[in-house]
């Protein structure tokens, strides 16, 4: 069974065009040749602690299996405004 092919031989793509699809993200790269996994990013650690750290990491690991992180805006969403929020409150504790 041949596979349809998700992009045009003699379209034009921009980076934004990639988003705009609507096909997951695996089988666009798929069409590239690649594949995607998931995996927990492993980033250098400072010795300095932050209040709130354990709580934002367990609410994060707790919300991500129940969110489809295959859309940009879910990501923004689901990730980035945790941690935000958690800049804010710290920002107006320190420099109000």
């Amino acid at each position: 069974m041949t596979r349809l092919k998700i992009l045009q031989e003699n379209a034009t793509y921009s980076f934004r065009s990639y988003f705009e699809l609507p096909n997951d993200t695996d089988e666009i790269l798929a069409e590239f040749g690649y594949s995607f996994t998931q995996s927990r990013l492993q980033l250098p650690r400072t010795q300095r602690t932050f209040a709130g750290l354990a709580e934002l990491q367990q609410q994060i690991e707790e919300t991500l299996p129940y969110v489809t992180l295959t859309s940009e805006a879910a990501k923004r969403e689901i990730l980035v405004a945790p941690v935000l929020s958690r800049v804010a409150v710290f920002h107006s504790i320190f420099y109000a």
